[in-house]
């Protein structure tokens, strides 16, 4: 047993348990905090994967696109956009029109409609 006028050192306070208790939680908590940030930051990678291979394919379009605005700001992707949009022909072409030959043959039968009596109308 310890007498009563006998001071406790430092290190018969720190191996106490409620010391020990406090320090065990404190490290729970901390440990627990970590694991948190550690799950954020395995999301935020695989976001920004997604948003790399986005912004990768963005840039394909881009440049896509640039070469299609080119292309069409010149003589040539002009008439192609009106030739293909509408039946005209330069001076000296001749247009022809190709019409599905089944379409021309299946005539279109048209039902008369027959009155029915006034009384049965349902």
């Amino acid at each position: 047993m310890a007498s009563f006028g006998k001071k406790k050192s430092v290190t018969d306070y720190l191996y106490s348990k409620p010391v020990i208790a406090v320090l065990i939680l404190i490290a729970g908590f901390m440990s627990f905090a970590v694991y948190q940030r550690y799950v954020v930051e395995q999301e935020m990678a695989a976001r920004r994967g997604d948003v790399e291979q986005e912004r990768q394919e963005l840039i394909e379009r881009k440049a896509m696109l640039e070469e299609r605005v080119e292309y069409l700001s010149g003589e040539r992707g002009i008439e192609e956009e009106i030739r293909k949009h509408f039946d005209v022909a330069k001076d000296g072409e001749q247009v022809v029109i190709i019409v599905d030959k089944e379409a021309e043959e299946k005539p279109v039968q048209v039902v008369p409609e027959v009155q029915k009596p006034w009384y049965q109308f349902w």
